[in-house]
């Protein structure tokens, strides 16, 4: 195709000559509208992205856990070598009284349930069941008057565990097995040493001369036939002396006493031998003073 065009330029007429001569196209006038322009988006400037801080890892710290109290186990291999007692501590009284433990030296005393202690402690001292008077092999247990007043005259017995099996587990008044005893003295609270040594007890027989009246003291005994018996406390007064309780290598004892007007536990020594008295040792008081503490049982 020939295209020949030719531009009128008073009327602005561009005449395009092709197949069909003519044809004209007119451009004048209106002017034809522009195609729209694309509306420009708004495109926001990048922002700059900050460089994350990396923050150290920290493991918060807690606090010491405050520590558990491990149940106590009221028995003799989880209490071994420490000390059983009834206290007026943390509100107990003379009737009703609270049960506590404590190491041989006075230290770390502990709470107790009072049920669980006092089934415990009824284990250890039962005179029928327990082992504070019973002689290691468990032929012969030693006993105390059963209806003691306190004054008067109060003696202790030895029986044979089996031939005086139906004595034993009565609460008949004992007759026979004389060990020791003094007119018109009080002895009481018999406990045999687990060594089988010494037969431990409470008694005002034997006072000494420096002393105005007879008081409690505890006493030791081979357990014969006429026994030795040695004096290991000093006491010139307080009427409640007693209650005492073999360590567990039977070395020591634990006992009771009001010397100071409260009662409070003591240990002392027994000594390796027959000579061994109060003139060689001295009592310890391991009480607080600030409650009355009675009935020691050494755990062993």
């Amino acid at each position: 195709m020939v295209i020949v065009a030719q531009l009128d330029a008073t009327r602005q007429v561009l005449t395009i000559y092709g197949v069909t001569p003519g044809v004209t196209v007119v451009m004048g006038g209106t002017p034809l509208p522009l195609p729209p322009s694309p509306t420009p988006t708004f495109t926001s400037p990048p922002t700059d992205t900050a460089t994350p801080t990396l923050t150290p890892s920290i493991t918060p710290t807690r606090g010491p856990r405050p520590p558990t109290a491990t149940p106590i186990a009221y028995s003799r291999g989880a209490l071994a070598g420490k000390i059983l007692f009834k206290s007026t501590r943390n509100g107990g009284s003379l009737f009703r009284p609270n049960w506590f433990i404590m190491n041989p030296d006075g230290t770390g005393i502990q709470p107790l349930d009072n049920a669980a202690a006092e089934a415990f402690a009824i284990s250890l001292e039962s005179e029928a069941f327990g082992i504070e008077n019973l002689e290691p092999g468990g032929q012969r247990r030693v006993f105390g008057e059963r209806r003691c007043p306190g004054i008067g005259t109060c003696l202790l017995y030895i029986l044979d565990t089996t031939l005086d099996a139906a004595l034993i587990n009565s609460n008949e008044d004992i007759s026979k097995g004389q060990w020791f005893g003094s007119p018109n003295a009080v002895a009481k609270d018999p406990v045999w040493s687990p060594t089988g040594q010494y037969i431990a007890f409470a008694s005002n027989h034997d006072p000494g001369t420096e002393c105005v009246r007879k008081s409690m003291n505890i006493f030791k005994g081979t357990p014969t036939q006429n026994p030795t018996v040695r004096r290991l406390t000093h006491f010139c007064s307080g009427g409640n002396v007693g209650h005492p309780s073999f360590s567990g290598d039977g070395s020591m004892l634990v006992f009771e006493a009001d010397a100071d007007g409260l009662r409070q536990l003591f240990t002392v020594q027994v000594g390796a031998d027959d000579t061994f008295d109060y003139r060689q040792t001295q009592e310890q008081k391991i009480s607080d003073g600030q409650s009355n503490d009675w009935d020691p049982l050494w755990v062993k």
